[in-house]
């Protein structure tokens, strides 16, 4: 194999499901190793673990729920608003 091939077959972007991130998002939370630690056990370049972080880690779910809550309340609003409009156009 020449010099190029082995850095092309080094470089080879690699893939990882939903769950296998998520578990390491969960070992990182954990507290029991760093995030340096942590990526070179797994393989994986500390930034994409940073990046898992926030988008499966704890304040994102967090994040989450409040959107969820937020979208609710505006359907609620809505919902009254179309009620006062009707109201009014009577």
């Amino acid at each position: 194999m020449n010099e190029e091939q082995q850095r092309s077959q080094s470089k080879r972007r690699r893939f990882y499901d939903e769950e296998f991130k998520r578990n390491a998002v969960e070992l990182l939370e954990r507290g029991e190793r760093s995030a340096v630690q942590l990526s070179r056990e797994l393989g994986i370049s500390d930034c994409s673990l940073g990046k898992w972080k926030r988008k499966y880690g704890q304040q994102a779910r967090a994040g989450l729920k409040g959107s969820e809550a937020e979208q609710s309340r505006m359907m609620e609003l809505e919902r009254e608003l179309a009620v006062v409009t009707r109201q009014r156009d009577i």
